[in-house]
């Protein structure tokens, strides 16, 4: 996978929305998958759904809009509250004072849920080869419209992923190496 690409102007622990994707390693399809519209969970998959629900819990200073749980990957839309602070839940955060963190990077938020998934899958399903791809990625929401398309490609991932089986099914093989990585049409990178 090739490096972050990150904007170099962003705090990613500054208020904000965030549209974030993170795959399985070798974009496997190990967390179930897609049938009559919607996904069916393996273990491993509703381990994800758990973590990724968890987040809001661990994290105050956050938000979780929309997000599914594709059969090789996650879509899901963070948003970092304003002027919050946020319960520990990792030790690479900033303290702003005794006992209080600061809400964390988003990497943080990212890093936290991938290692919940690992560690639960391990102790639970005793799973042992690795879950995720290396980073993630992720896109500033900067308005109503990029917010609405990323709600709605989120919606209609599985019908989506199961029109794309359906396609392979009728027409032979189509390169799914990037499938995962198709993020919500939102308008391109802006200064």
């Amino acid at each position: 996978m090739s490096p972050a690409r990150r904007l170099e102007y962003r705090d990613y622990s500054s208020p904000g929305i965030y549209f974030v994707t993170a795959c399985a390693n070798f974009k496997r399809c190990i967390f179930g998958d897609v049938a009559n519209g919607a996904v069916e969970f393996s273990a491993l998959g509703r381990i994800v759904e758990e973590a990724w629900i968890a987040l809001a819990g661990r994290y105050s200073g956050i938000r979780l809009h929309s997000h599914v749980v594709m059969p090789n990957h996650v879509h899901g839309i963070v948003e970092i509250a304003p002027d919050t602070l946020a319960q520990q839940a990792a030790p690479l955060q900033r303290r702003v004072s005794p006992g209080l963190v600061r809400v964390p990077l988003l990497s943080v938020i990212v890093r936290s849920f991938k290692a919940d998934v690992t560690r639960r899958s391990g102790i639970e399903l005793g799973w042992k080869e690795e879950i995720w791809q290396r980073n993630y990625f992720d896109r500033v929401i900067r308005d109503g419209q990029e917010f609405s398309n990323a709600m709605r490609y989120i919606a209609e991932n599985p019908i989506r992923w199961q029109s794309q089986a359906e396609k392979v099914a009728a027409d032979g093989p189509i390169d799914t190496t990037t499938l995962a990585q198709r993020a919500a049409p939102l308008q391109r990178e802006r200064p």
